[in-house]
C-alpha cells in the first residue's frame, strides 16, 4: 500500500475506533444538502450567517462536480443560476441590521483539474473576509479528481479551520465526508444496491480515491435518499466501512432532496432543515451482525439500527456516542426483547411475492410450481383482484397463467377475476396450487370486504399445496396493510416518510402479527416500512422486494428468488412528527435477509 493510502486508512480508522474530534481553533462545520437548491439553502445560508462579520454575508459557489470536462457553454448559465439561487435564499434569512450589506454572493470557475491549481481562483478561497464555500451538484467522483491532494484543496482546508462554513448540494454533499460514496457502479442501482459491487466507495485506496481531506471522518454522506431509494445503499456502504475498519465501521448519514444539516465539530448533527428529512445508519450500537452472501456478495445483516431525522428545533445526532437527541435529551438504544418471526397454522405453504413479474421464469415461479405438483398434479386456479380494470386483471392473470406452464406445470389452470366470476368453495378445496393476483394496494379494502371471497382464500390456504400472494394480495395477507395508490415516482418515494401518509387498514390475518410491502427496491418503498410501523410499533414489518419471495410453512420461514427482504422491527422505537410534516423515528432496527436465508436473528 502507498504510503499516502496507508496515512489515510489510518486516519480513518483511529477516528473509528477512538471517535477523535479535532478541538484546535475554530469549530469546522460541514452543511451536506440532499440536492437542490431551495428550502435548504435557508438553513446552510443561517449557519453561516452565525459566526459571519462585516457588512454582509460572503459566500463562493465552486462548480467542480459539474464536469471533468472543459466547461460546456451551458455550465455558466446553470452556475449562475445556482448562485442566484443561494443568493436569494440567504436574503430570505439574513437580519439586514447586523448585515445592511445583504448577501454577497459569487463563483470561481474551478470546472476542472488544472483550475485548482490557478493563482487568481487560490486568491479568491483564502479571501479573509468569505464566510462561506459551496459546493454545486453534479457527479462526486469527478469533484474528488480534480480537488484531492490539490493546492485548491489545501486553501479550502485552511480556510475551513479558521470557520469558513462548507456546505453541498447533492454531488457537493457526498465530498463532505472523507470516506466518500462515488455512487453505483455500472452494474449498480437501487434495485441491487444491498449487493457489495454496486457500489463505488473510496476509502483511499488509491490515495486521492476519497473525499474532501477536511470531510468528515465519522460518516458516509449519501444524497437524495428518499426519492432515488437509497437506503440499501447506504446500508451497503456503512457494512464495507465495517469490514475495512472494524468497530461498526463508519456512520451512514443520508438526506433528502432539498434538506440538510449542520455537522459541527464533526460531533453533532443539528439544525435539519427543507422539506424532507435524513436518515443515519449504525452497525455499531446494536451488535450488527453481518455478511456477503450468495454469488452476487449481497448483504445479510441482523440489527442494524437506523435513525430517520426531520427537521426540528429538538432534533439532534451525537456523531461520538452515536446516539440521538429529542427534546433536549438523549434517545438510548434500548434492545426489544423476545424475536418477531413469521409462523403460519395453515396446511398449505403461503408465499409471500414481492412481484415476481419481474423474473416470471424465475425461482419463485419454479419453487410455487414444484410444491403445486407434490402428492397430485391437479389444477391451480389463478385468481387476479383489485385491478382498475377487468382488462388489466385478465391480462396480469394470463401472463403468470403462460409462466406457469414454462416453468413446467403439466396440470390445468383456472383464471377468475373478483367481481366477474364466481369463486365455487369446491374448487378451493379441489386445487393443487393456489396463484392471488393483486393489483393496486388502495383498491383491496373493497376486495377484502368480500366475505365469501376471503373465506374462499382461508379454504384454500387450509387445502391447497401452496397458495402464492402477488402484489396487493401479498399485502393483504397480513395482520394490517398499507392501503394507498400504487406509485413508483420520487413523489411517492418522498411522500411515504412523510406523518400519516400510511393507510393503515386490517388485513386477511393469515399472518398474525405482520405487516407486508411488495416492490420494496423497484419501487423505492422504504418509507412505506416505517409508515406503518410507526402507526404499528408491535407489528414487524416485511418489505419484499421483486422477483423474490417468502415462503411461510410451519414454524419456519425463508426467501426464494433473486433479491432481498427486509423487516423492520420498531418496537422500542421511537416515532414523532418533524415541523414539515415528515415523521421521525428513533432507534429503529432492520434486518436484511438474502435468498436462502432462514428469518430469524
Amino acid at each position: 500500500m502507498a504510503p499516502r493510502s496507508l496515512l489515510v486508512t489510518l486516519l480513518l480508522t483511529l477516528c473509528v475506533a477512538s471517535g477523535a474530534i479535532a478541538r484546535d481553533g475554530p469549530v469546522r462545520r460541514l452543511y451536506p444538502v440532499g440536492g437542490g437548491y431551495e428550502e435548504a439553502l435557508k438553513g446552510y445560508s443561517v449557519e453561516v450567517a452565525r459566526t459571519a462579520r462585516g457588512p454582509a454575508v460572503r459566500m463562493v459557489m465552486v462548480p467542480a462536480a459539474f464536469a471533468d470536462d472543459p466547461v460546456l457553454p451551458e455550465d455558466p448559465i446553470i452556475l449562475a443560476e445556482d448562485v442566484e439561487a443561494l443568493r436569494l435564499a440567504c436574503e430570505a434569512v439574513i437580519d439586514r441590521i447586523a448585515f445592511p450589506a445583504g448577501c454577497d454572493v459569487t463563483s470561481v470557475p474551478l470546472y476542472v483539474a488544472g483550475d485548482a491549481y490557478d493563482p487568481a481562483i487560490l486568491v479568491r478561497l483564502a479571501d479573509p473576509t468569505l464566510h462561506g464555500i459551496f459546493f454545486t451538484g453534479g457527479d462526486q467522483a469527478y469533484a474528488a479528481r480534480i480537488l484531492a491532494g490539490t493546492p485548491a484543496e489545501a486553501t479550502m482546508t485552511t480556510a475551513a479551520e479558521r470557520g469558513v462554513v462548507f456546505g453541498g448540494t447533492s454531488a457537493g454533499a457526498a465530498i463532505q465526508s472523507l470516506a466518500m460514496n462515488a455512487g453505483y457502479t455500472d452494474a449498480g442501482d437501487s434495485t441491487n444496491a444491498l449487493q457489495k459491487g454496486s457500489i463505488d466507495l473510496w476509502l483511499g485506496r488509491p490515495p486521492q480515491h476519497r473525499g474532501l481531506v477536511f470531510g468528515s471522518r465519522q460518516v458516509v454522506i449519501d444524497e437524495h435518499l428518499h426519492s432515488r431509494g437509497r437506503l440499501g445503499r447506504m446500508v451497503n456502504a456503512a457494512a464495507q466501512t465495517a469490514d475495512a475498519y472494524g468497530h461498526g465501521g463508519l456512520l451512514g448519514l443520508g438526506f433528502d432532496y432539498d434538506t440538510g444539516a449542520v455537522i459541527t465539530g464533526d460531533r453533532w448533527i443539528s439544525s435539519i432543515q427543507g422539506v424532507s428529512s435524513g436518515i443515519v445508519v449504525d452497525l455499531r450500537t446494536a451488535r450488527t451482525r453481518h455478511a456477503w452472501v450468495g454469488p452476487n456478495a449481497a448483504l445479510s445483516a441482523r440489527r442494524v439500527l437506523t435513525h430517520v431525522l426531520p427537521p426540528g428545533r429538538q432534533v439532534a445526532f451525537d456523531l461520538a456516542r452515536r446516539e440521538p437527541w429529542w427534546r433536549g435529551r438523549p434517545v438510548p438504544y434500548d434492545e426489544p426483547r423476545g424475536t418477531p418471526g413469521l409462523r403460519s397454522g395453515h396446511e398449505a405453504m403461503l408465499m409471500l411475492g414481492g412481484d415476481v413479474s419481474e423474473d416470471l421464469g424465475g425461482p419463485v415461479i419454479r419453487e410455487f410450481v414444484r410444491q403445486a405438483s407434490k402428492q397430485r398434479l391437479g389444477k391451480i386456479v389463478v385468481v387476479a383482484a383489485a385491478y382498475a380494470s377487468p382488462a388489466d386483471a385478465q391480462a396480469a392473470a394470463d401472463l403468470y397463467a403462460r409462466a406457469l406452464v414454462a416453468a413446467g406445470w403439466a396440470g390445468t389452470t383456472s383464471i377468475h377475476l373478483h367481481g366477474q366470476t364466481r369463486l365455487d368453495a369446491a374448487r378451493a378445496k379441489d386445487a393443487s396450487g393456489v396463484l392471488l393476483l393483486g393489483g393496486d394496494q388502495s383498491l383491496m379494502g373493497a376486495v377484502l370486504a368480500d366475505r365469501a371471497f376471503t373465506d374462499w382464500i382461508r379454504s384454500a390456504a387450509g387445502s391447497a399445496n401452496v397458495v402464492l400472494f402477488e402484489r396487493a394480495m401479498t399485502a393483504a395477507a397480513g395482520e394490517h396493510f398499507d392501503a394507498i395508490p400504487e406509485g413508483d415516482t420520487a413523489d411517492d418515494a418522498i411522500a411515504a416518510f412523510q406523518s400519516r401518509n400510511a393507510v393503515v387498514r386490517p388485513g386477511l390475518g393469515l399472518l398474525r402479527g405482520a405487516a407486508f410491502e411488495p416492490r420494496l427496491q423497484i419501487d423505492k418503498r422504504w418509507g412505506r416500512l416505517y409508515g406503518v410501523g410507526a402507526q404499528r410499533r408491535h407489528t414487524p414489518v416485511y418489505g419484499i422486494s421483486e422477483s423474490s419471495a417468502i415462503v411461510v410453512h410451519g414454524g419456519q420461514a425463508r426467501v426464494v428468488g433473486t433479491q432481498p427482504v427486509v423487516v423492520l422491527d420498531g418496537r422500542n422505537a421511537t416515532f414523532f412528527d418533524g415541523s414539515n410534516g415528515a415523521f421521525g423515528a428513533l432507534n429503529v432496527l432492520l434486518d436484511v435477509y438474502e435468498p436462502g436465508d432462514t428469518l430469524s436473528r
